[in-house]
This record gives C-alpha cells, structure tokens and sequence, in this order.
C-alpha cells in the first residue's frame, strides 16, 4: 500500500507528555514487586504489540538485533548480520506480519523516514517522537545536516514512559524542561538511581526509594533495622536521629525520599549541562547541599550515610568537606572531629550555611 508522507503525518495526533501533579508517591506505589526481576523485563514487556514495535525500530535505525531476538529466539540470524541491509529486509518482512492499520502506517512512517530523511523536517520528526510516546517509545532522532540524505539516526530509544519532572530544585533554575524515564524492559544504565547520558532525562530506581522508604517508616515505628541506608550504609544512631525528625506527615515519607532522590540527580544534571563537570567530589558535594537545604534532617541522613564508607571515595570526601565548611561557617570547628554535632545545630542557621557552601561551591567551578 503506498501512503503519502502528507497523509501519514496528518494522521499524527498531536500528543502532550505525560505529566503529575503529585507523582511522587504514585510514581513509586505504581510499581510492582517484579520489577527488577531482568526476566520479568525481557520476557513479558517485549511479547506486547508496542514491544515488538520498539524492538523493530531498534533494528531498523540500529541494526540490533537484540531485542528481536528477545522476542522470538533466533528470528535474526548472526549470519544475516553480514549482509547490507539486513536490517531493512528484516523490517520489510515485519511490516507483512502488522494486521492493525494504524500500527501499519506509523511503522511505514518510520520505515520512511530512514530511508528518505531529507523529505522529513525538525517538527515531522518532533511530531513522530511524540506520537511513538502513545506506544511508550521514548526517542530521539538525530539529523545530520551536514551531507544529503545521510541516514537519521537515534540519539536514544527505550521503551517505557518518560514523564515530565515537576519538582522544583530548590537553588538552581534549570533551563529545560527535565524528564525523568520509567522503562519498561531492562537496561544497564538504569539499574540504579543516575543522570543517563541523554540531555533531558535522569533515572529514579524505585528500589532504592523503596528501600529507604522501608527503612525510614521503620525507624519511626522503632524497629530494629538490618538493612542498609541510601549508599549502603548501616543505620546509625545519627541516621535514626535524622530520619526521626525528617518527616512532618509519616504518610509523606515516600514522596519526600522521592523527591531528595530527583533534586539530587537534577543537580548533578546541571553540572554535567552546565559546566561539563564530571568531578565525582565536587559533583557529591554540592548534590549533598542541594538536599540538606531542601529538606535538612534528611539531607543529613545521607550525609551521615556518606560517612560510614569505610574507605575515603568521593562520597565520603564530598560528606567531610561539607562538615569543614560548616565548621567555618558557624565557628565550631569541633564538629570536623564530631561530625554528630552537626545535627544538633540550629536548623535555620544549617540552611542558611548550606546555601553559602552552595554558592562556594559554583563559584570554584566558575574560576
């Protein structure tokens, strides 16, 4: 069936991103138990119309025959590789399988756009990029100017949901809008809580939110707590301490820990963007900052979770020039040798010494 390029994007909605009021906790409560089961990912997700979609475009723009072959063993041969073009054929044929008409025109419409790039301007692509997030496929497509009709190609596709991010940072004003990625199937860099490679979105692992949301609600019950803290730290006197007071509304834990993980990654977002700083020290440090001002018992939770490393990494190094500065800030320098005293000092006067840090902080980069 041929369908002109004009009819197929007429046919494009025109879609908003998704968006949450207060998604914080409903974002985490959404997920369930088998999440971070990697067969659950591979072998559920991808056995979905939408899944097999994703997996072909992979093919298609990437030549990866990974996620195909995820889904029906074997389907594309290590031999085939070798062959040009392989992976046009290999979609060809995946097209003659699609029996719903608008999956049919939407893959068409892909299968278009690579092989005749120059017919498609910036706002076809965008308008593609968000119609795709109807079937939860997350991309971005990358247009060489540069010679003609050089192939497009994806600066990134994964398949899940990509939600805007609502949280405000509570000392930087970031100049785009930022996204954070809830994928679907499993991926390396997704395993832990992290800013990606990819400009607009940071990644939240709802276990480590569940993880420390478990850990704080049982602090407040006074339950004996085995398990460990944030980075991995064991749950001492001065976390319990902390995380006692950390929470005005016990039914807000969850979100709050949310939100401590996405103004800590958003922060380290702005460095990477910003000054293409990739120190690990100074990236902690002022990451720290960010969360011990935004909320200043639970900042300092982790901060005290940062001390226990029982060797000096970045996290800990970032943790002990925090407690020098406020040293100075405040005239005691007895908390650099009893860092415990530091959750004992005025709160108000804490934040008004983390900000100043803060600022300290920007400026070294800034020389």
């Amino acid at each position: 069936m041929k369908i002109s390029l004009k009819k197929l994007l007429f046919f494009l909605p025109a879609i908003s991103l998704l968006c949450l009021s207060d998604y914080t906790a409903a974002y985490a409560d959404k997920y369930r138990a088998e999440y971070s089961d990697e067969n659950y990912y591979s072998s559920v997700s991808l056995n979905t119309v939408n899944g097999k979609f994703y997996a072909y475009i992979v093919l298609l723009y990437n030549e990866n025959q990974h996620f195909v072959n995820l889904i029906q063993k074997g389907a594309i041969p290590l031999k085939e590789m070798g062959n040009y073009g392989f992976n046009i054929k290999a979609y060809k044929n995946y097209l003659g399988t699609i029996q719903d008409q608008a999956l049919l025109e939407e893959a068409q419409l892909l299968l278009k756009a690579y092989l005749e790039p120059r017919l498609f301007s910036d706002s076809d692509l965008k308008a593609i990029e968000k119609h795709l997030l109807k079937r939860n496929i997350v991309l971005k497509f990358y247009s060489d100017k540069t010679g003609h009709n050089i192939p497009l190609s994806l600066d990134y596709i994964i398949y899940g949901e990509k939600i805007r991010i609502d949280i405000k940072h509570p000392l930087l004003e970031l100049e785009e809008e930022m996204f954070y990625i809830k994928p679907y199937i499993y991926y390396d860099e997704f395993s832990t809580s992290n800013t990606t490679l990819y400009y607009d979105l940071i990644y939240i692992s709802p276990d480590e939110v569940n993880n420390d949301y478990i850990i704080a609600k049982g602090v407040l019950s006074g339950k004996e707590i085995r398990s460990r803290f944030f980075v991995g730290s064991r749950v001492t006197d001065d976390i319990k301490f902390c995380l006692q007071r950390s929470f005005s509304d016990a039914s807000k834990i969850k979100a709050e820990i949310w939100r401590m993980f996405v103004i800590h990654e958003l922060t380290h977002k702005f460095l990477d963007k910003k000054f293409r700083s990739f120190d690990q020290i100074t990236g902690e440090e002022i990451s720290l900052s960010s969360t011990i001002y935004s909320n200043q018992y639970l900042g300092l939770s982790v901060m005290y979770s940062y001390l226990n490393y029982g060797q000096m990494n970045p996290h800990r190094i970032a943790a002990l020039n925090y407690i020098s500065y406020i040293a100075q800030a405040s005239g005691n320098r007895e908390l650099i040798n009893n860092p415990g005293l530091v959750k004992n000092l005025p709160m108000d006067r804490l934040k008004e010494w983390t900000k100043s840090h803060f600022e300290n902080c920007l400026r070294r980069l800034q020389q």
